[in-house]
């Protein structure tokens, strides 16, 4: 298959700069990154104590604007800090800038390594699955466990990997259409929607009510939500074509995992072809393949159940409790 079209690459970054430099330089050696324009937003520092990797990254970007490999980059520079996790933040501003001028596009965070073939791989997907409403996305990261039963190079599957991920503009995600606190009240209003997702995964289900009433998105909660409630799926590939480093405790949204995830193998060759019949396989449900522990059950069902009952969030009732004996004690 030729690639017609190329996709932009978004990369949002701010401090993280041995992570972002190993992320641009493996997506510089992909195949057709001589075609493709990459957008990176660089957020200003909130404090003092992440104005040294800024720095670093400001000045890299700056030799790599005047020559890389791409057929451009694009720098934009935050005059203030934008945050991530919220509609303003940078990688936000980042998509809403680029998908009025796109009709797809391929977003990283900086902490990534990419195949050779990545590219390849994103780019045909984008356009073999682009009027297939069902198809909501193109992932480039593939989960640890093995999915035996796929013999194909790629597979549709009930889930969404925010590690390197193809979108198009014109295929919206419902739960952002609708607002997330507005979203998320009208699942926990509904007996129906409520049992569906947290049958299928209790920590999507817990994302929910964090998401009511911190007004706040999680973006692969989100993703997961819509393919239940809607029969979306995104499709996977059958080797990883990303690897991501940013489980070692310099991310906002992920904790200090000690494993192997840094050390997965991904894909080496240098170009990608689908196999035939992808898309009309049976999605995989990733929550078969997890190990939930059985307090995760109970922990979500509580959650739930008190929010009926009160109206308020179990987590911050609890916390507030221990916030009191913790002020009683020192007096």
């Amino acid at each position: 298959m030729e690639i017609i079209e190329y996709a932009p690459v978004i990369i949002p970054t701010l401090n993280r700069y041995e992570h972002f430099k190993r992320c641009l330089e493996s997506l510089e050696r992909c195949t057709g990154s001589e075609y493709t324009d990459v957008f990176i937003g660089l957020d200003y520092p909130p404090s003092e104590k992440y104005i040294d990797g800024w720095r670093k990254i400001d000045l890299y970007l700056s030799g790599k604007e005047r020559e890389s490999g791409f057929g451009k980059l694009h720098v934009i520079r935050r005059d203030y800090n934008c945050g991530v996790g919220h509609s303003g933040s940078n990688g936000s501003l980042l998509i809403q800038e680029i998908s009025q001028k796109y009709d797809r596009y391929i977003f990283s965070e900086d902490d990534n390594e990419f195949s050779p073939n990545f590219l390849e791989y994103m780019n045909k997907g984008l356009e073999l699955y682009k009027d297939n409403p069902r198809i909501v996305s193109i992932s480039g990261y593939c989960y640890l466990f093995d999915i035996v039963d796929v013999k194909t190079n790629a597979y549709p599957a009930c889930g969404y990997a925010a590690w390197g991920v193809g979108h198009w503009s014109y295929k919206p995600l419902k739960y952002k259409e609708r607002g997330i606190k507005q979203n998320s009240k009208e699942i926990l209003n509904s007996w129906k929607k409520s049992w569906k997702i947290f049958k299928t995964n209790p920590t999507w289900f817990n994302g929910i009510i964090s998401m009511y009433f911190q007004n706040k998105g999680y973006g692969d909660n989100m993703w997961c939500v819509d393919s239940v409630l809607y029969g979306q799926v995104s499709i996977f590939p059958k080797v990883s074509k990303v690897r991501n480093w940013g489980n070692d405790g310099t991310g906002v949204h992920c904790k200090k995992i000690i494993g192997d995830i840094a050390k997965q193998e991904i894909d080496e060759n240098l170009t990608f072809e689908y196999d035939d019949s992808i898309e009309s396989q049976r999605p995989v449900i990733f929550s078969n393949y997890y190990h939930i522990e059985w307090y995760k059950w109970c922990g979500a069902l509580a959650r739930y159940f008190f929010y009926k009952l009160f109206g308020k969030d179990l987590f911050e009732f609890l916390k507030s409790i221990k916030g009191q004996r913790t002020a009683a004690i020192k007096k």
